[in-house]
């Protein structure tokens, strides 16, 4: 197939593109900024979904489409740009493929919709009602509306991915990761616990303030486990391009996730272990920290998905890449 890959740019958005050449497959990456290292073989489009016109026809030849690109924030105060990016991009995307031969549409989204970090019931499944608590969760929603109009308005086959919380073993200990230092370093953590007031939290914290060797092991005062799903790059990567390849018709709603959630504290003393870093353990308000399992049912038997990155080999992946930096 000729496919589109927005966000070609991003850390999922190359691995999918990668792989999508790795199977014979032609790739139109396209992204806002150039990518830095794009795929060998695939063509690449620099620019900005929201100023893409209605039938563009440097898509006209596609046969299915990847939306990876997306704005993330958690910051009330840019809204606006995840509004922007989030919704009214995925809305020119939609009215610039009218027109073309596309007919299969894959949307990345995300488990804020429901929230998981609030869930209703458990383990949480594509059933959950969506209540999201953030612009981001909110802008995912409006987003897996559109496309599921565009599925009726278009007659496409469309796929809604609600991705868990994705980690790549070579960013994990990186303290300077957006995804990965506030969640894993201590140093890294306190300026979030600070802006939010957490006098107790910060207290435990100041020693390994200013050192980016100690990794945080989360608790909870409820005595919950500190729990969520983590799934490695590669492994999100290949669940995009088997949706890509499925044959499902009309609209389906996805989880994508492990088949089991990481305990964050065993994680984290695990990884510490492995690459010769010290932790501290610290407390957190039930609400502040996550415990959560999801269901990867519909992703075994609508795309045969089985993640291949378990917590062993995550954890020797990352010591690996912690090592080598």
């Amino acid at each position: 197939m000729r496919i589109a890959v927005t966000g070609a740019a991003g850390r999922v958005g190359r691995a999918v593109a990668q792989e999508l050449v790795d199977r014979g497959h032609q790739v139109l990456g396209i992204d806002r900024v150039p990518a830095a290292s794009p795929a060998v073989g695939m063509e690449y489009l620099t620019d900005d979904l929201v100023n893409l016109p209605a039938q563009d026809p440097r898509l006209a030849n596609l046969d299915a489409v990847a939306h990876l690109g997306a704005y993330m924030s958690w910051d009330s105060e840019q809204a606006d740009a995840v509004f922007s990016a989030n919704v009214t991009g995925t809305h020119r995307l939609i009215r610039a493929l009218e027109g073309s031969r596309v007919s299969r549409f894959i949307l990345a989204s995300t488990g804020e919709v429901y929230p998981e970090n609030a869930p209703e019931y458990q383990p949480l499944d594509e059933q959950h009602p969506r209540r999201p608590r953030t612009w981001y969760g909110v802008s995912k929603v409006l987003a897996e509306d559109l496309v599921e109009f565009a599925s009726t308005h278009a007659g496409w086959a469309t796929v809604v991915l609600r991705f868990s919380h994705t980690q790549d073993p070579a960013e994990v200990l990186n303290p300077d990761s957006f995804f990965s230092g506030p969640r894993f370093f201590a140093s890294r953590r306190i300026g979030r616990e600070r802006a939010a007031g957490r006098a107790a939290v910060v207290a435990a914290l100041e020693p390994a303030s200013h050192d980016d060797g100690t990794l945080l092991v989360a608790h909870r005062e409820d005595g919950a486990p500190v729990q969520m799903g983590i799934l490695a790059t590669a492994d999100l990567a290949h669940g995009v391009v088997l949706a890509l390849e499925a044959g499902t018709t009309a609209h389906e709603v996805i989880g994508l996730g492990p088949d089991t959630s990481a305990d964050l504290a065993q994680f984290s003393r695990d990884l510490a272990g492995a690459a010769g870093l010290r932790t501290v353990d610290v407390t957190f308000p039930s609400d502040a920290a996550p415990s959560y399992t999801t269901s990867n049912v519909r992703a075994h038997e609508l795309l045969g998905f089985s993640p291949e990155v378990g917590h062993e080999e995550f954890v020797r992946l990352a010591a690996e890449a912690h090592a080598r930096r």
